[in-house]
């Protein structure tokens, strides 16, 4: 078993590391992440993840392909708005994909277990995909980018919803020690540990507002827009394949 503690750093230094500690997260909150979740937010969270499914460009009978979808709450959305469409949900964790089955009972969604960063999917499947709180959990943010582009169709968008990380280091010096603070708060009362302390940790090592534009622009992935959710601490961003 993985000792869920606030030194969270030492556990997700390395790649493999920092999938196997997801893994084993994802696998001990699947059943009470949503109200986690709900929790973090003040309630704030499902009306942050329809804004992302809105967002989207309307597409007829497009294949969406949801990112590290967990228990299929963006899943669910994506296939309310896309009645022809085709959905498919993808999680690393079977624990998480077994609670997005149960809950989610649209005739056009299927679920797979697979990795964001290699999801098998051929190239240029989806037209759409999305992800809500995905690339910051990626072992390798550079291999996820690969794969969102290798797997849309160009002129293909993208949609994401994360925690955003200032550039600015007085803002950093905050932020950081607050998200933990909240999140190890939330995950002891609600799971009698501070797992939710690593989404302060994961942000620690994720590129930074300006910078993440830039590794989106590396790989072919053009901003079209973003939003700020929660006084900033947070965003929404919309990508086009080029």
């Amino acid at each position: 078993m993985i000792s869920f503690s606030l030194k969270i750093r030492s556990h997700i230094r390395t790649p493999d590391q920092k999938r196997s500690y997801n893994e084993r997260l994802f696998t001990r909150v699947a059943t009470e992440y949503d109200g986690a979740t709900r929790a973090m937010s003040l309630g704030r969270d499902r009306s942050w993840k329809r804004r992302l499914v809105r967002l989207l460009p309307a597409v007829a009978a497009p294949h969406c392909v949801d990112l590290a979808c967990g228990t299929g709450d963006v899943t669910a959305e994506l296939a309310s708005r896309f009645t022809t469409g085709q959905i498919t949900g993808i999680d690393l964790t079977p624990a998480m994909i077994e609670v997005a089955r149960a809950r989610c009972r649209h005739h056009n969604v299927s679920f797979q277990v697979g990795d964001m960063c290699h999801t098998l999917l051929p190239d240029g499947a989806a037209d759409l995909v999305t992800g809500s709180y995905a690339l910051r959990n990626a072992p390798v943010l550079d291999d996820a980018l690969r794969e969102v582009r290798r797997i849309l169709k160009p002129g293909g968008c993208a949609a994401f919803l994360d925690f955003a990380k200032s550039p600015i280091r007085w803002r950093r010096a905050l932020q950081l020690p607050l998200l933990k603070c909240w999140g190890g708060f939330w995950g002891i009362a609600l799971h009698g540990g501070p797992e939710h302390a690593y989404i302060a940790e994961s942000l620690r090592q994720f590129p930074d507002r300006p910078a993440l534009r830039e590794r989106f622009a590396q790989h072919g992935l053009e901003v079209l827009t973003s939003e700020d959710c929660f006084g900033g601490m947070l965003e929404i961003i919309l990508l086009l394949k080029r």
